[in-house]
Order: C-alpha cells, then sequence, then structure tokens
C-alpha cells in the first residue's frame, strides 16, 4: 500500500468512533494544555525578571569599582591607564569612565539633591542614555553648563522647611508612571546648582554660592540614571573647582590613595550579552571589584528552570493520562477490527503497512490533540495576563506590566510535536498487536 492510501484510510478510521474519539482527543488537549501553561508561566517569570534586570542597567555592561585593601602596591585605581586597558580588551566595545558631584539644584523654594554624575563626551552614544522621546542625548546637550536630569529626580524637588510630600512619588496608586509636575526644559522659574546643600535644610551660615546651569532634556524612566543629572566631566570639575576656590574650600586630601582614582566608576560596554562573563574575569584577574547584571540573570536563569522542570513534571502527569487514553483506545480498536485485520494480511497487505496504519491514526489523534491544546493554551495565557494586568494576580507578576504567561514560538512547536510523539509511542503496542494477529483466526472473527 502506498503512503497515501494509509493515511486515508487512518483519517477515515479517526472519524469511525467519533464519540471514543473526541473523549482521547480531549484527553491530549488537557496533557498539552496543563504542559505548555506550566512551562509559560515559568517562561513569563524569566521575561518579567529579565525585564527588571534591564530596567536597573544594560546586561551588556560590566561595572568597574577600584580594589582596596592591602599595601599600597596591591590597590588598583580608575585612571587613563586602566582605560586604555580595557578599551583594547576583547569583545569591549568601550570603556565608559564616570565621575559623581553630590549636589542640589535650586527652584524657587524648592531643592532637589542628588548626584551629578559626569561623563566622557568622545563616548557619549555608548552611555545608552535616552531621552523621554526616544531620541539618544547629544554632545549639543551638553555643551556650557547643559545638564540632562534623570526622569525621577524631576520629581524630588521639595520645600525644605515643609518636607518631603507623598506627591513626590513617580507612580500612581495603581502603580503606573506618573507624567512629570513641570518640565525643566522650558520652565519660566530659574534652576540653580549648589555644592552645599546644608544651607537649605537649616544648616545655618550663609547662603551658599549657586551656578547657572541649562536644563536640556529628562532622560526616559528606568536605568542607571533615574535619580542623577548627566553632565560632561569636565564642565563638572571646573564647577567643583569654582565652588572650592569661591568657597575658600582647601582640598587637603589632594594626595590621598582615593584621589588617585581621577573616575569614580567606569562601566565596560561588551559587544555581546553572552560575552559579559568573560570580559568581567578578565577585569577581576586585573584586581579589580567588578558587578554585572548578568550575574543576577544567572541566578534567576537557574532558579527559573527549576521551577519550570517543576512545572513541567507537574504537567507531564496529565499527558501520562492521554497516553493511557490513546493506547487503549488504540487497543480496543485492534479488537473491533479483528476481521478488518485478517481480510488486509489475506489480500496480502504487509505487516509493515498494518503497523504503519496504527501508528498514523495514534499520530493523528495526539497531533490533533496537541494544536486544539495549544490553542487553548493561548487562550488561557491571554486570560492570565489579562488578569495580570487588570490587577487580579498583581502579586504573581514578576514587574510592572509584564505578562505573567509567555509562549514562545518554540513552545508551541514541542508542544505539539511532543503530543504526537506521545500518539506514536501511545500506539506502539496496539499496533504490533494487529500485526501478530493471525490472518485464518481474525478473518474468522465476527
Amino acid at each position: 500500500m502506498k503512503f497515501f492510501d494509509i493515511f486515508k484510510m487512518a483519517c477515515g478510521n479517526f472519524l469511525r468512533r467519533k464519540a471514543r474519539t473526541m473523549l482521547t482527543v480531549a484527553g491530549v488537549v488537557i496533557g498539552t494544555m496543563a504542559v505548555v501553561i506550566m512551562i509559560s508561566i515559568g517562561q513569563g517569570l524569566e521575561q518579567g525578571y529579565t525585564e527588571q534586570l534591564k530596567s536597573w542597567g544594560s546586561l551588556t555592561q560590566v561595572q568597574v569599582n577600584p580594589s582596596w585593601g592591602g599595601s599600597s602596591e596591591e590597590q588598583k585605581y580608575l585612571d587613563d591607564e586602566l582605560i586604555t586597558t580595557l578599551d583594547q580588551m576583547d569583545h569591549v566595545v568601550a570603556a565608559l569612565p564616570t565621575t559623581r558631584r553630590y549636589a542640589g539644584l535650586v527652584r524657587g523654594k524648592t531643592i532637589c539633591e542628588n548626584s551629578f554624575v559626569g561623563v566622557d563626551m568622545t563616548k557619549l552614544e555608548y552611555y545608552n542614555l535616552t531621552l523621554m522621546n526616544g531620541d539618544p542625548v547629544t554632545a549639543e546637550m551638553l555643551e556650557g553648563n547643559g545638564y540632562i536630569m534623570g526622569y525621577n529626580t524631576v520629581f524630588d524637588f521639595y520645600n525644605p522647611k515643609k518636607g518631603w510630600s507623598e506627591d513626590n512619588s513617580v507612580y500612581d496608586d495603581e502603580g503606573n508612571i506618573k507624567p512629570l509636575p513641570f518640565d525643566p526644559v522650558t520652565d519660566e522659574t530659574k534652576i540653580k546648582m549648589v555644592f552645599d546643600t546644608s544651607y537649605y535644610w537649616g544648616g545655618g551660615g550663609n547662603k551658599p554660592k549657586s551656578y547657572d546651569v541649562t536644563c536640556t532634556g529628562v532622560l526616559k524612566q528606568g536605568g542607571n540614571y533615574n535619580y542623577s543629572f548627566i553632565m560632561d566631566m569636565r564642565t563638572l570639575d571646573n564647577l567643583y573647582k569654582k565652588y572650592q576656590k569661591d568657597s575658600k574650600i582647601k582640598d587637603n586630601n589632594k594626595d590621598s590613595d582615593a584621589n588617585k582614582n581621577k573616575y569614580d566608576t567606569v562601566y565596560v560596554e561588551v559587544d555581546d550579552m553572552n560575552n559579559v562573563t568573560a570580559v568581567q574575569k578578565q577585569i577581576d584577574d586585573l584586581g579589580y571589584n567588578t558587578w554585572s547584571s548578568t550575574e543576577l540573570l544567572e541566578n534567576v536563569k537557574e532558579q527559573m528552570g527549576m521551577i519550570q522542570a517543576v512545572l513541567g513534571g507537574i504537567g507531564a502527569v496529565s499527558f501520562l493520562v492521554a497516553a493511557i487514553g490513546i493506547s487503549n483506545t488504540m487497543v480496543m480498536s485492534t479488537y473491533e477490527r479483528t476481521r478488518e485485520i485478517g481480510i488486509m494480511k489475506v489480500l496480502g497487505c504487509k505487516l509493515s503497512n498494518i503497523m504503519e496504519l496504527f501508528l498514523l491514526e495514534a499520530a493523528i489523534i495526539g497531533l490533533c490533540g496537541g494544536i486544539l491544546g495549544i490553542a487553548f493554551s493561548y487562550g488561557i495565557s491571554a486570560l492570565l495576563n489579562h488578569l495580570a494586568t487588570s490587577g487580579l494576580l498583581a502579586s504573581f507578576t514578576a514587574g510592572d506590566g509584564m505578562p505573567i504567561s509567555v509562549i514562545p514560538l518554540w513552545l508551541a512547536i514541542c508542544g505539539a510535536g511532543f503530543s504526537t510523539l506521545v500518539g506514536l509511542v501511545s500506539g506502539f503496542y496496539p499496533a504490533l498487536r494487529a500485526t501478530r494477529l493471525s490472518a485464518l483466526e481474525a478473518i474468522k472473527n465476527e
């Protein structure tokens, strides 16, 4: 018999006992749904935590800090020599030095105290600084005394005499990000920079010297600089030196080990997330302290893998029940079609054709159940995600707006393929039994 003939006969037999076949398919549908939904929940959790880590910082960056302890010869400093070494490493796109100065912005009777982060203008494109409208920060925006505000800092202005207000929160009661309370770029109220903020919260003394600075943009919410102000490091350094001169402050720690660090932190941008660990190890071997979001991501993936294995195992129990159902249906089919099998043998049908017929029937049951199971799984996944976004399942989500269930294409394909494989395995014994029936005894059977 040709395969097409066997396939046509298998499809006809699939619809011969509709009620029993549909019940068997229903078992496969439930088994497929159980496995797919369980694994999709694990996928959703992993994706949610990954997005959270991305919001804390780029997954392709390594943060480098100076190493302290031991003799002065063993201490490692963040200087230009290190930047050159890092830039020459394999898989390193750029070494991004940063400096920090704690300062405040005074706006009328309010003040916002946070860190001013100085960046290297020659490598500005690698700092991943994105404005609210999605455009990148350009060098022109940091010319002169220009600076960029982190999204959260716009909410941090408060009146020291009245204290902090709950209205300063970035999120509303439903957990959504609120619009800016004012636009610092177009705001008519003059904003000035001060390095000594003690006066404003009752420190006494004379009002500190303030400096004219210009806000040229606001970063989009998320990332490393939510609570920072971005400025050209040369401008920041010049302003601080001017403040020291105006305030007649002497740097008594000029020759200390701390001042041997030209930069406060260095971020190393790696070409691919898969190469971060190797680059981080090279920097560790140089004697520096490093940290990267990839470390947390690896731990998350390991934990999520265990969770998915447990959830998948729970769903597999349903698949086992479905496999027993397919096997039972096919065994009953051999009993009911004993005479048919005998006639096929007498007419010269090969044993391999008979086995193919029964295996194909079992595979069709598995495939149909798998496809329907995948379709229902997408529906259940959408329902779970809707409930999560509506707040009913908010406690199970891994992050704001993150889905609780994610079904990637590979999971859908594997679900349908595995259900078909279960059908084939479950139909092997009934198919083998059909080939072993005696043709004469089978043809006598009524």
